[in-house]
């Protein structure tokens, strides 16, 4: 069953106008207000906001993620891998098409396909801009495959899918002796063996008719890409390791383009841990009087209240280290999440692709509060940051 809900994305996932994959709409410029790039937190106060800072466009965009009730929950065995408190739990995100919207996108492409899974089970949480009566999932009958059809034009589909992977448990191999001793007395005598089962490493399989691609669990932990394809079309994957990870953790997507005036501006969702809107951001980047590229933000919650500002920089793609599918033009930001008495709360980080041209353009990204010791792809780390 669909449901419309603002519990969003991606991985998910990324926000852009309150279009779908078949809509013309013509999309307006992002604006950003009383900011700079000069002040310590770009010239944002500890203050609350109208609900996704008044954006219409922002709280529509959310509306369209659509919780789904997978029903391969009922399944037994799915149900015990759930309930398994040794289980590892993954969450994959996955936006074809379009990032940018572009209304002069005529031609179709199809992106029918498939994610499976080696061992375990797969649960499918959201989907992402899937229009009624075009693009569907295919009914789930097996917990390590998901099929979906799907198609784009302008815009994107996706999809939100948890992976749950059982622990490998040692097998219990009991041998029984018979011994006689000197009087011909019989005895009994069991030995039980403890033999660990041999098993290939867990494998993700991606599969589309434009793009494919296989990962490890080590690559989900740490999945932050953005594949762009010949034809303009892009793929953009993210991926988090859920459990063994104590501290609050997500998230983060949207739109990266330029104002009416030609400062840069981004605005998204700020997605947590268990995926449903924590809230949204707003900000602006540029290169400061000191020479230094920089970013500033605000984020607040999902009712409007102050969060944290944030703030850190930003750098393009080394043109030299390109290669032919990486995503042109764009770069990565990180920088770090702070409360209203400027204190250091957690880091974020990320990667963002610029329109040629205007306000077109999009960001993904991830976040995480306090746990120095432990870095935005979960892995602990004996230093704080990165």
């Amino acid at each position: 069953m669909l449901k419309k809900s603002l519990i969003v994305l991606l991985p998910t996932l990324l926000l852009f106008l309150a279009i779908g994959c078949s809509d013309n709409s013509v999309e307006t410029v992002l604006t950003t207000t009383g900011t700079n790039l000069e002040d310590e937190f770009g010239g944002y106060n500890a203050t609350a906001e109208q609900i996704g800072f008044g954006d219409s466009e922002l709280l529509a965009a959310a509306a369209e993620e659509e919780v789904y009730d997978d029903p391969i929950m009922t399944a037994s065995v799915v149900d015990s891998i759930l309930a398994d408190p040794d289980a590892g739990f993954y969450r994959f995100c996955a936006v074809w098409g379009m990032l940018e919207f572009d209304s002069t996108v005529t031609n179709v492409t199809d992106w029918t396909g498939s994610l499976t899974i080696t061992r375990g089970a797969e649960v499918v949480r959201r989907l992402i801009r899937f229009e009624p009566g075009q693009d569907y999932l295919v009914e789930r009958t097996d917990r390590q495959l998901v099929e979906w059809v799907s198609k784009t034009t302008v815009h994107n589909d996706g999809i939100v899918v948890d992976l749950i992977i059982p622990p490998v448990r040692p097998v219990f191999d009991t041998t029984i002796t018979i011994v006689v001793d000197s009087l011909g007395d019989t005895t009994e005598v069991a030995v039980v063996d403890t033999v660990m089962p041999i098993m290939e490493p867990v494998s993700v399989s991606f599969t589309t008719g434009p793009y494919s691609q296989q990962f490890s669990l080590t690559d989900i932990a740490a999945l932050d890409t953005i594949v762009t394809l010949a034809d303009g079309n892009a793929v953009a994957l993210h991926g988090l390791r859920m459990d063994g990870y104590p501290c609050p953790r997500g998230l983060v997507s949207g739109r990266w383009g330029v104002d009416e005036n030609g400062q840069g501006v981004f605005r998204g969702v700020w997605h947590s841990r268990a995926g449903t809107i924590r809230g949204f951001l707003q900000g602006h980047y540029g290169t400061n009087d000191a020479g230094k590229r920089v970013f500033f933000g605000k984020w607040i919650s999902e009712t409007g209240k102050f969060e944290g500002f944030l703030k850190g920089n930003w750098r393009p793609h080394a043109v030299n280290n390109m290669s032919e599918h990486a995503m042109r033009p764009g770069g990565f930001f990180e920088g770090g999440v702070y409360d209203a008495s400027r204190a250091e709360i957690g880091r974020l980080r990320g990667q963002y692709r610029a329109a040629p041209q205007g306000p077109g353009g999009f960001f993904q990204g991830r976040w995480k509060l306090s746990c120095p010791q432990i870095s935005l792809d979960g892995n602990e780390r004996s230093e704080s940051g990165f």
